[in-house]
């Protein structure tokens, strides 16, 4: 979201300072707005909008025999009588569900391995987007439709983003994120077909909204002109507004189911070993059966809708909410910050003859 507000506003920039020489501390001051704005940013495109709805997700309150892990950094037991060693109030959530403000889930975090744990899975995340572009673009190079090309580049890299929901939901482990990949067989057998549907609704919920703006002839950019900014249009807000509702709905309709089985898939291939840092029924209220026994060693796609409760749905609903408040309250600090700098570079700017 950000990336494209900024690229909007860099190109507003460029055709209002067209003919003009952009004085030399002019791009030094837009250069220090993205140094300043980027931890913001990085913050709320990946811990808000990954990390902790992940957490949520994955969480059940009130799981059989549920054994706390410690949150001291310095060690990796368990704490006596089932209690943190540190943060009581991390403790103190532990009943009323760690995701169920954006405050405990924070403290959570913090405390088991500072600031450093809002970005838990960041290399693997690196990796993964590393590794998605380039089999996107090999796949969208061919007669692969856009549309489709984007699930089967994230199935073909399953094991990965297996890995990072792992990271993410257990304690701290000594281990890179490539000696934590599970067996691609299993984590294809488990997490593919979930994996092709999330990433099918998310492509949709771009595609579909981008359509309904060229249906009913609303001025957007040209992705062929990336320098051309569209002439405004009275009637562009309420076609925005149009479009703007079907990328919501979208998304609440699609995406959030879609990643809420997914995710939970991939949860129940969590090795016994790793211990989570929210409480998590293992066995799906007993919809697992381990594979030692003959049973699949995984979380069904009906199954892992079955087990989200409703109380977690709602929980995770108002999390999304709380998320969308705080990334449009970061963009208007952006806009008031950057359109006021925009105008004193311009005035400040020589025109080209």
């Amino acid at each position: 979201m950000y990336r494209d507000l900024a690229h909007a506003v860099y190109k507003r920039g460029e055709s209002a300072t067209n003919g003009y020489e952009v004085p030399a501390w002019g791009w030094g001051v837009l250069l220090l707005d993205i140094v300043l704005f980027f931890p913001f940013i990085l913050i709320v495109n990946y811990t808000l909008q990954h990390v902790f709805p992940t957490l949520a997700i994955v969480e059940d309150p009130s799981p059989p025999a549920y054994e706390p892990v410690s949150l001291n950094e310095d060690t990796q037991s368990f704490a006596e009588g089932n209690a943190p060693l540190a943060d009581e109030s991390a403790a103190s959530t532990l009943p009323h569900a760690i995701t169920s403000s954006l405050r405990s889930t924070y403290r959570t975090l913090k405390a088991i391995s500072g600031w450093r744990s809002l970005f838990r899975g960041f290399a693997c995340w690196i990796a993964i987007t590393v590794a998605t572009s380039f089999i996107y673009g090999i796949t969208a190079g061919t007669f692969v439709p856009a549309l489709v090309a984007a699930p089967i580049s994230a199935v073909a890299l399953v094991q990965l983003y297996t890995t990072w929901t792992h990271i993410v939901i257990s304690a701290p482990s000594s281990k890179t994120f490539w000696q934590r990949l599970p067996p691609f067989k299993k984590a294809f057998q488990a997490t593919a077909l979930p994996t092709f549907i999330h990433f099918f609704a998310i492509a949709l919920s771009a595609f579909g909204p981008r359509m309904l703006a060229y249906g009913i002839g609303m001025n957007i950019p040209n992705p062929k002109q990336p320098g051309v900014v569209p002439e405004a249009d009275k009637n562009d807000i309420w076609k925005g507004v149009l479009v703007l509702l079907l990328a919501i709905a979208l998304n609440v309709l699609l995406v959030i189911p879609t990643k809420v089985i997914l995710t939970r898939v991939q949860a129940s291939l969590l090795p016994d070993e790793d211990d989570t840092i929210v409480p998590f029924d293992r066995s799906f209220q007993g919809r697992v059966e381990p594979a030692v026994v003959g049973g699949k060693g995984f979380v069904t796609i009906k199954d892992a809708w079955r087990s989200f409760s409703r109380d977690s749905w709602v929980r995770l609903v108002k999390l999304y909410v709380k998320i969308f408040a705080v990334g449009i309250a970061l963009s208007l600090v952006w806009l008031a910050v950057i359109i006021p700098e925009m105008f004193l570079i311009i005035s400040h700017s020589k025109k080209l003859e």
